[in-house]
């Protein structure tokens, strides 16, 4: 039997356009055994995926954030579960080699993934869906045949049987944000996000702004504007399931355009320094605006850091009246 171990901790849009490597996993080794070294954040999420067969988890905060004992622990609690194990294969997709020392105890046949360019090891592809370069990586072909990646099955989803006459808008105008950094320069600005809010609710529509607990800031900027309020009302797989009854997410760049896959819900999303053919929604019904085009600076993001900008242009230029031709145009689909 072919053990596979996959190590990607996070962040949440980074760990969901991993997913379509599962279902080509399964794909070509039906009877291959998963295990997935995960971050505790994610953890919920990926066990309601179909086809993982393991799950190991790792507390982010202890690990990366906290005192050199405590991360000392928690290295240990991972080493102890990894202790002898024998993979034939260890898909390890990061730059760093980090995570490589919470693999230390087990045993690996192979390792591909992402890093240098050497044999078993190679660089994403700029311009193509990182679900793509998950999957290449796998394959360890330097170019594939034709890949079109697919989610698994994400068990218990609600659907949208329930939805009612009166379209569901959802603005997701914080986020950005993980761990280790904000990214201020993927947000389209909070003043487009009021902007089409007004256009969505003129047309009689409900408009619903969502995020997390940390997003609430965001809430000001919609003073005056009738919207219901879900900021922080969701755990990370209730959200996936209130985005199933909704009739379509506005985002930039960030965790939720990504889950919103997962939703089967259409995505409008927002793009400036990074390049949407790597992180678009890969729906039929989803569509993605680059703002910038003028501007040689774009992309200006390399993989880790963007470049020195200050006034955001590129997404600034993604005006709230051309997002709201585009909104239209979906709803009537």
């Amino acid at each position: 039997m072919t053990r596979i171990l996959i190590v990607k901790i996070g962040a949440i849009g980074d760990v969901v356009m991993c997913l379509p490597l599962i279902s080509e996993i399964r794909k070509r080794e039906p009877n291959a055994r998963i295990t997935w070294l995960c971050g505790k954040q994610v953890l919920p999420m990926l066990e309601r995926v179909e086809g993982i067969d393991e799950l190991m988890a790792v507390d982010e905060n202890a690990l990366l954030k906290s005192s050199l004992p405590v991360r000392i622990g928690e290295i240990l609690r991972i080493w102890s579960k990894l202790l002898f194990r024998n993979f034939s294969l260890q898909l390890y997709y990061y730059h760093s080699p980090l995570y490589k020392i919470l693999c230390m105890p087990a045993f690996f046949r192979e390792t591909r993934g992402f890093g240098k360019q050497k044999s078993g090891s190679m660089l994403p592809v700029p311009g193509r869906h990182h679900s793509h370069e998950y999957i290449r990586a796998y394959l360890n072909q330097e170019e594939p045949a034709e890949i079109l990646p697919e989610y698994p099955l994400f068990r218990n989803l609600p659907g949208k049987s329930g939805l009612s006459d009166r379209k569901r808008i959802v603005l997701a105008s914080g986020g950005a944000r993980n761990l280790l950094r904000n990214d201020g320069l993927r947000r389209w600005p909070l003043s487009h996000y009021a902007r089409l809010g007004q256009l969505i609710t003129g047309q009689g529509w409900e408009l619903i702004i969502t995020g997390s607990e940390g997003d609430a800031w965001v809430k000001d900027a919609f003073t005056g504007i009738p919207f219901t309020d879900m900021i922080g009302k969701h755990t990370l797989c209730g959200f996936i399931e209130f985005l199933s009854g909704t009739d379509l997410l506005i985002t930039h760049d960030s965790g939720p355009l990504h889950l919103a896959d997962l939703a089967q819900c259409p995505v409008i999303g927002l793009f400036g320094p990074t390049m949407p053919e790597e992180k678009k929604s890969l729906q039929e019904k989803s569509i993605y605006l680059w703002g910038g085009s003028g501007l040689s600076c774009r992309p200006c993001y390399d993989g880790r850091n963007y470049g020195n900008c200050s006034s955001n242009e590129c997404l600034i230029s993604v005006s709230p009246e051309l997002v709201w031709e585009k909104v239209t145009e979906l709803i009537k689909c």
